[in-house]
């Protein structure tokens, strides 16, 4: 067998192989001999069929075959020989034809680390949010319980539809004078400003009475990513079916009892919720922390990545994306999103997520960073109490358990080591001031999906 590699970029390898004619002969004996015990060819006995026969009558799968056993019997040799570590299994890049008493050639492209300097991060300086609760955020967040134990109830007395209402409407969609079937709805309700519909579209209801029909029209941008409305000015006919209202009950020592034991008034549950508030705002500022540190490290070095992680990384980010609106009672299609579209508008976000778990990792290996022991045996323990309920055996669910939480293990354990090694400034230290910690963050997909 003949081994050789080439350089195809910075971060890929071409590994071509050759294996010789006598190795092939030897092959496709084997498989014709075991086609001969299996077919029947009419006008001969089971097992008896001629090799020529059985060559010319199964040339197609007896090639298949061989071409790939060949490939699986010779790839594990030829890599450890060509001292290349990957990151990544091998792609098939291409093959000769099978024929007999000629070597068979074929390649495969390999992934491999990209060679990159670390940053010294302890030069680095971050700066932690300033954090304050206010009385109006938990005035919010008591209106948020106020709405959810709400009752809704049909409008009594006839008016237009104003902000708060909840609106029963069934519309359908005209884009350049066609209509869009798949996008019509009936029976659609939608709270009145809450967001969770196109703003021009929401504040084209309000104003409408029981009954009446209006046509909204709605410009979309050409990076939108439901493609059936992207760059299109779009009417909604929509007919108003009904008006809802919420009743909210009235905040008393009654209404506070009702969300945890000890709590007596409204006092004792406006202080609960300022903790939550607190606790929420210190985990932001955490958040803006490493987003911080992630923005620094992209702006010190830059790197290739293999374009096969980036996909893995992009695939991950669908799924959960897919995943969110699922819980919503849609998926991708239902919703009009493209996924081609989806993919390239979080591209950019999924190569730096693939740079920074790259230089996480270098950092873990410089600077010896380790899993504590505990960390480790309680999946260990996990692994031994539940493998059985997965009806494979305890290895496969080890191996499948620690390849999926060890590399974010180590993550969370290079980020505390980091940010153990790192100068943080308090908000107001010679820094500017910034509010993004009193905010909520947004994962990565979210922008997209809400766009959607």
């Amino acid at each position: 067998m003949k081994v050789s590699v080439e350089d195809v970029s910075p971060v890929q390898k071409r590994l071509s192989v050759e294996i010789p004619a006598e190795t092939v002969n030897s092959m496709v004996d084997k498989a014709v001999n075991q086609l001969r015990k299996t077919v029947s060819v009419p006008g001969f006995r089971k097992g008896r069929v001629p090799k020529s026969i059985i060559k010319r009558e199964y040339s197609s799968r007896i090639k298949a075959e061989v071409m790939q056993q060949l490939i699986e019997d010779s790839i594990g040799d030829a890599i450890q020989e060509s001292k290349v570590t990957m990151l990544l299994q091998p792609q098939l890049d291409s093959s000769s034809e099978l024929n007999e008493k000629e070597p068979f050639t074929y390649s495969v492209l390999m992934d491999i680390e990209p060679e990159f300097t670390v940053p010294d991060f302890r030069k680095f300086e971050l700066v932690r949010p300033k954090i304050e609760v206010t009385e109006e955020e938990i005035d919010e967040q008591i209106e948020a319980l106020r709405r959810h134990f709400g009752t809704v109830e049909v409008l009594d007395e006839p008016r237009p539809l104003k902000e708060g209402d909840v609106a029963i409407i069934d519309y359908t969609v005209e884009a350049e004078g066609e209509p869009i079937e798949d996008l019509a709805v009936q029976d659609y309700y939608v709270e009145i400003g809450r967001g969770n519909i196109n703003e021009t579209l929401e504040k084209g209801l309000i104003g409408m009475e029981k009954g009446e029909e209006r046509v909204i029209e709605v410009s979309y941008p050409e990076d939108a990513i439901n493609s059936k409305l992207a760059g299109k000015t779009v009417k909604y006919r929509v007919v108003l079916k009904g008006i809802q209202v919420r009743n909210m009950p009235e905040v008393d020592d009654e209404f506070a009892q009702k969300f945890g034991i000890g709590l007596k008034t409204v006092d004792d549950l406006r202080e609960k919720l300022r903790k939550q508030i607190l606790k929420d705002k210190e985990e932001a500022a955490d958040r803006i922390i490493r987003e911080q540190l992630f923005e620094k490290f992209l702006g010190a070095v830059d790197f290739p990545v293999p374009e096969r992680l980036v996909d893995r990384k992009l695939d991950q980010m669908i799924d959960n994306v897919a995943s969110h609106m699922q819980e919503r009672g849609v998926n991708l299609e239902q919703a009009g999103i493209d996924e081609e579209k989806l993919r390239e508008k979080m591209r950019d976000d999924a190569l730096g997520q693939v740079k920074i778990e790259m230089i996480l990792d270098k950092i873990a290996e410089q600077e010896n960073v380790e899993i504590p022991t505990e960390e480790l045996k309680r999946y260990s323990d996990y692994v031994d109490e539940h493998y059985q309920e997965m009806n494979v055996s305890r290895e496969e669910f080890h191996s499948a358990v620690f390849e999926s939480v060890l590399p974010k293990l180590r993550g969370n354990q290079t980020m505390e080591y980091i940010l153990s090694n790192i100068t943080i400034k308090e908000e107001g230290e010679g820094e500017e001031s910034s509010s993004a910690a009193n905010e909520p963050v947004k994962g990565p997909g979210q922008a997209a999906e809400e766009e959607a």
